[in-house]
């Protein structure tokens, strides 16, 4: 058969694949496959590896996609998480995150033999901690890695600058991975075409580098948490590409806003907790394709610019803890697409704009904090999405409509504490919200518990502190059905009754500052947190407390308890970080702790009548923070067992029976953090405990100053922050401190039986804001290493042995509002400069040699004239003790020169004394 053209032409083109196939210049019919060397690398890195029974297996409950690899299956490149080359059959594309791999990993792992890897991705893997492998730096062909959240720590190696290709790199989450050698700046210099560079959580302590300016090819840099340093280029708001870029949590950090230009292509902006300052440029809107904008945390001030509502397609908007001034402009309501809108913890003023409830995307709402005034607005109701609105701490005002607010059916949180409401509109009877779960209404003027708590079942945090809910707790509270409830705080009320317990999940109950009477309240075996202190409580302390096996606050202070404290609660003493039972009757002794593991931080039986000893066991308290006892009878010798508590903070003791010398320190640190020391009416003897002095380093400058308040905080049950709290004589007055500063420094060792000298060694103790050495017998002269402690506020030196002069050096103590040295033997003139001249005379009477203001006693206004030096050695050798007695004393001294002395000693003399006289005017006016 003839055969035509057509014919031949399928003739052809079926031998065609046939030629081809036994080629060995092209890939083979198995050539979609991968290559056998790759599928063994593949098999072996899984079985050394891969452990679906590991921790982060279990918690994640990832996926066990490396099941999916079996030894049958020849084609690796169907395996799932692996992808091929459809030509080569290299495996270029390896995706393992979450694949529950496990243990440490170096460069002879068997993946580095994937040699022709483009894209690989080990994040969410547990590899024990172990350095990324050097090795890492012969998959030169990637274009993407990422590592992040997978436990490496160490150096990142520089082998990773071999990677010259890579367009996205992610090693985030890795909290023990550095970045200094190669450092970032080298980073960015060798890795130049990055389009995605995420380094957030790893440790850099570095600025950002100039250099990353030039990634011409930048859409997103993400640096949160980096320990970041210096001031940042506000050129990286100018890379062309830029769409994310995120330096958050990086408090060292610090830079100003600039003005941005228009047709930024950025889409997430976030700066939050840095250190930048300034005003917000109106320029801001001008980033019209922003979604994300977060400057909270910072140091912002000025007004919020109302060009913000140009940014319509802004759905996070937070600006929180700034310095922002004025008023909430009305052109935010412009921001249609807004769900989280965080503006709480500034200076804002004025009303809350009723146009905001035209924001009806929001679903989380915090103006609190702020000096807003008015009333909610009306329609707050049109916010049908709201799940979270806090408006806690302003200056609202009016009628609070809970019945309009509990219309928001979505609410899970609602906090309107500390405002100044004038009444309360309840809602109906039945009015529930069906997912509030945190309800803050303390500071509310609620003269009644709300009756609509009867129907909120899924309450987990209740607080309706310092209201003026009087009376028992009624019945049906009670009896509601907030079984979830594990938070409950009725604190500063009225309250008379609370007897019963329905909530068996409860972790924290704070009734302090009520009038509840009777025994005390037995709460859950749940408990944590369980404060009742300043109420009117009876009898003695039940046994079943001794049952709370999960206590960690125990707070019965100032009520009417008697008894002794029962030995049982030692048992306790693990897990128990916080116990208070001062202001009451209890007698006996302080239990013996029963374990040699002391979990206590803050223990004040201050004001009972304990007796006995101090328990030895108290030394396993190994991270007791404060301890004070005052005002028993406790017998026994200083503690100087207690010198290796390294965290104890404040020891009080006033008021007991402690006797004997001080003595020597057992060890070379003792106390060392020891800031508040109260040792006062005791009967101690011997000398001052100068060995001591020299060892408490936390009263030395080389600290930086604590502000926050002594204190101990606990996250769970909702969180409660405990204050200690003391009673101490300050400028001569007993003061009662709710709450203790943490950088005050106090020592007020006075009545007592101390002899001997002040020593000298006090004076480093520069951090001093209070020293009481009264009514001991102490004697020799006042240290002028006192005038050293420039932060002294208060110094009492009186009822001693006291001799000698006042040092007219302690002038320079800047920040002195009382002093008294009353009833010693001191002479000579009272220093007539800077705050003496507002001490009155009972800082001075009973000492019969001292003269001037204030006293009557008036000193001599003439002294006799020192001898004439020799020629040449005048002003150095002159006795300038006379020349600063008259200067002291206000008083113009006539200096009277031989008749042999020549007039240019007479000059030169005359020229020094002034010279002094005005720099000594010039410190005076500059103090």
């Amino acid at each position: 058969m003839k055969r035509t053209p057509f014919d031949l032409l399928v003739v052809f083109l079926a031998i065609i694949p046939l030629h081809f196939a036994s080629s060995e210049t092209l890939p083979s019919t198995s050539s979609t496959k991968c290559h056998e060397q790759e599928r063994s690398a593949l098999l072996e890195f899984k079985q050394s590896f891969f452990d679906a029974k590991s921790s982060i297996c279990q918690s994640y409950g990832h996926q066990h996609k490396l099941e999916s690899w079996k030894l049958a299956d020849r084609d690796c490149c169907d395996w799932e998480g692996v992808d091929c080359d459809e030509g080569t059959g290299y495996v270029t594309g390896l995706d393992l995150s979450e694949t529950c791999l496990s243990g440490p990993i170096n460069s002879k792992a068997s993946l580095f033999r994937l040699t022709h890897l483009q894209s690989l991705n080990l994040a969410w893997n547990d590899f024990n901690y172990s350095q990324i492998p050097s090795a890492i730096g012969d998959l030169v062909e990637l274009l993407s890695l990422n590592l992040s959240s997978s436990t490496f720590e160490g150096q990142i190696p520089s082998q990773v600058l071999k990677l010259t290709n890579l367009t996205s790199l992610d090693l985030s989450h890795n909290h023990g991975l550095e970045l200094r050698n190669p450092s970032m700046e080298t980073l960015v210099q060798f890795l130049t075409k990055l389009e995605h560079l995420d380094l957030s959580w790893l440790n850099v302590s570095a600025p950002v580098p100039d250099a990353v300016a030039n990634l011409s090819s930048l859409t997103s840099l993400k640096l949160c948490g980096c320990y970041l340093q210096g001031t940042f280029s506000t050129t990286i708001f100018e890379l062309p590409r830029l769409q994310f870029l995120d330096l958050g949590k990086n408090p060292e950090l610090s830079s100003h806003l600039p003005e941005f230009r228009l047709g930024s292509t950025i889409k997430s902006l976030s700066l939050g907790r840095t250190n930048i300052s300034g005003n917000i440029p109106s320029s801001i809107g001008n980033l019209t394709q922003l979604t994300m904008l977060d400057f909270g945390h910072n140091k912002l001030s000025g007004e919020i610019p109302s060009s913000l509502g140009k940014l319509v397609q802004l759905s996070y908007l937070g600006l929180e803890m700034n310095l922002l001034s004025g008023e909430i402009p009305a052109s935010l309501t412009n921001l249609t697409n807004l769900t989280f809108l965080y503006l709480n913890d500034n200076q804002l003023t004025g009303q809350i704009p009723a146009e905001i409830t035209s924001l009806t995307r929001l679903t989380y709402l915090d103006l609190s904090f702020n000096k807003l005034t008015g009333p909610i607005p009306e329609n707050i109701s049109n916010l049908e999405s709201l799940d979270f609105l806090n408006l806690e701490s302003n200056n609202l005002n009016g009628t609070l409509r809970l019945d309009v607010i509990l219309k928001l059916q979505h609410l899970g949180t609602l906090v309107l504490s500390s405002n100044e409401f004038s009444s309360i509109i309840e809602p109906g009877m039945n009015a529930s919200l069906p997912n509030l779960a945190i309800l803050g209404l303390a500071s509310s003027n609620l003269s009644e518990l709300p009756i609509f708590l009867s129907y909120q079942s899924m309450l987990v945090w209740l607080d309706l502190s310092q209201n003026r809910i009087y009376g028992p707790t009624p019945p049906w509270f009670l009896n509601v059905t907030m079984s979830q409830l594990f938070f409950l705080n009725l604190s500063r009320n009225s309250i008379t009754g609370f007897t019963a317990f329905k909530w068996l999940n409860l972790v924290t109950l704070d009734l302090r500052f009520n009038d509840i009477q009777g025994l005390i309240p037995i709460p859950p075996k749940s408990i944590r947190s369980y404060l009742v202190s300043n109420n009117k409580l009876s009898g003695e302390i039940s046994l079943e407390m001794c049952q709370l096996s999960f206590i960690r606050m125990l707070d019965l202070s100032k009520n009417k308890l008697y008894g002794v404290i029962p030995p049982c609660l030692s048992n306790l003493s693990d897990g128990l970080f916080v116990l208070s039972l001062h202001g009451n009757d209890l007698y006996g002794r302080f239990p013996q702790l029963q374990n040699d593991v002391c979990g206590l931080r803050m223990i004040d039986v201050s004001d009972n009548q304990l007796q006995g000893s101090l328990p030895r066991g108290l030394a396993n308290c190994s991270n007791l923070e404060f301890l004070n006892i005052e005002n028993n009878q406790i017998v026994d010798i200083f503690p100087s067992w207690m010198g290796s508590l390294s965290y104890l903070k404040v020891l009080i003791l006033h008021s007991n029976r402690f006797h004997g010398a001080i003595g020597e320190p057992e060890a070379h640190e003792q106390f060392p953090n020891l800031q508040i020391v109260d040792l006062s009416m005791n009967n101690f003897s011997g000398s001052l405990p100068s060995e001591y002095f020299d060892m408490w380093s936390a009263m030395k400058d080389h600290n930086a100053d604590d502000v926050d308040y002594m204190s101990f905080y606990t996250a769970f049950g909702g969180g409660t922050e405990y204050d200690y709290s003391m009673t101490i004589i300050n400028k001569g007055i007993l003061m009662k401190y709710e709450r203790i500063l943490g950088y005050l420094n106090v020592i007020d060792l006075s009545s007592n039986n101390f002899i001997g000298e002040i020593s000298n060694s006090i004076g480093s103790l520069t951090k001093l804001h209070m020293l009481n050495l009264s009514n001991n017998a102490l004697t020799g002269s006042i240290p002028l290493s006192l005038a050293n402690l420039t932060r002294l506020e208060s110094l009492d030196l009186s009822s001693n042995k006291l001799s000698g002069v006042i040092p007219l050096a302690l002038a320079q103590l800047d920040f002195l509002a009382f002093f008294n040295v009353s009833d010693n033997h001191l002479s000579g003139p009272i220093p007539q400069v800077n705050q003496f001249h507002t001490f009155e005379n009972d800082s001075y009477g009973g000492n019969l040699g001292l003269c001037g203001v204030p006293l009557t006693k008036k000193c001599r206004n003439l002294v006799e004239a020192p001898p004439t030096p020799p020629f040449g050695a005048f002003a150095e050798e002159i006795d300038w003790k006379i020349v600063l007695m008259g200067f002291g004393s206000g008083l113009v001294i006539g200096v009277v020169i031989g008749l042999n002395t020549t007039s240019k000693i007479e000059r030169r003399f005359l020229r020094f004394y002034r010279g002094w006289q005005q720099r000594r005017m010039h410190q005076i006016r500059f103090v």
